[in-house]
């Protein structure tokens, strides 16, 4: 058994040319002097939902409700990149994809969020296809940062086939979050 997890359900970025991509724009990120705090590239992924602290036996009726979902493998063409919440108060950059996608991991989102009703809160939010690359921790040099992020909003990252999704666990730490799957949901092969 183990103890209560911080959780959450995700698709990884596996593609070695989207990873060295975006390591590249990271290092120009770092470059604006602005105050940031860098997603390592081994845990980049999209956050399909994040159901924060969860014990066993949550983790065990998650697992259940989503086994026999299926989804065909998606294709995710990477492009652009944005901030959230907004350029007056960032907190996040991410990469995004492009709009062809878009629909396919809604349904994926979509379908997760259907199953999982009554057993986890639903997010208000609702899903935005994003991949955070970087938290930004103050205003220190925003204008570069917004300069940089505009010379890229529509750079090609590159793209993959996503097989599966994973309900991950993050274990918090001094030098940031340390992610390991729990469960791996294979999606349909053709």
């Amino acid at each position: 058994m183990m103890d209560d997890m911080r959780a959450f359900l995700a698709l990884d970025v596996k593609d070695d040319k989207t990873i060295k991509l975006i390591e590249d724009v990271q290092k120009k990120l770092i470059q604006t002097g602005a105050d940031l705090k860098l997603v390592e590239t081994n845990n980049l992924h999209f956050t399909l939902k994040f159901f924060g602290e969860i014990n066993d036996a949550l983790a065990m009726k998650i697992k259940s409700s989503l086994e026999n979902l299926k989804f065909k493998p998606l294709h995710i063409v990477y492009k652009g990149m944005g901030v959230f919440p907004s350029p007056q108060r960032i907190s996040v950059i991410w990469v995004g994809v492009d709009e062809s996608c878009t629909d396919d991991l809604l349904k994926v989102a979509n379908g997760v969020e259907e199953r999982l009703k009554g057993i986890t809160s639903i997010d208000e939010r609702g899903f935005q296809p994003h991949l955070t690359i970087s938290r930004v921790k103050s205003g220190r040099n925003k204008d570069k940062l917004l300069a940089l992020i505009k010379e890229h909003e529509n750079q090609d990252f590159g793209e993959e086939m996503i097989t599966s999704m994973k309900l991950k666990k993050s274990d918090l730490t001094p030098k940031g979050p340390i992610y390991s799957d729990v469960y791996t949901f294979p999606f349909e092969m053709e």
